[in-house]
């Protein structure tokens, strides 16, 4: 499987486990009205910066000789993800990305759209929030003290 696309099935994954939390889905879009976002396109880049944040860290690994499949996604914790969304640097997010879709490319453009201007910030640091609530929130719900991704199953 390519990594981009393992990358992107946790970040599915990891936002349906967060919709079964009762009233998680609707509090994530009201906030994203309350934001003035329209919640398909939020969710979408959303989606996005989630997938992003597990990329960086399967090139971290991949940077140390690990290599970058599926099984490396399923170890990541959820906490270093959550770091990665929030913590790092946009532009590290943003670097070392394969050839995507277009429809991939389209959202990956927006952020970057997000991370360049000036106007934009907050949406960016909502965004980058709201995958630590969802990271939190699902990892709140899992039995493990310090969960993974194939905690979530």
């Amino acid at each position: 499987m390519d990594v981009w696309v393992a990358c992107a099935t946790w970040s599915e994954r990891i936002l349906r486990a967060v919709d079964r939390i009762p009233g998680e889905h609707s509090d994530r879009f009201e906030r994203y009205r309350t934001w003035s976002m329209a919640p398909a396109t939020a969710e979408a880049l959303l989606k996005t910066l989630l997938t992003l944040s597990i990329h960086a860290l399967v090139l971290d690994a991949v940077a140390r000789g690990e290599t970058g499949t599926e099984a490396l996604v399923q170890q990541l914790r959820l906490t270093d993800i959550e770091a990665a969304a929030t913590a790092r640097p946009s532009h590290e997010l943003l670097a070392g990305l394969p050839r995507l879709s277009e429809e991939d490319q389209l959202h990956v453009d927006a952020l970057r759209v997000l991370v360049h201007d000036d106007a934009s910030a907050p949406h960016l640091a909502r965004l980058s929030q709201m995958v630590r609530i969802s990271l939190m929130n699902v990892a709140a719900a899992l039995p493990s003290s310090d969960p993974i991704c194939a905690d979530i199953g």
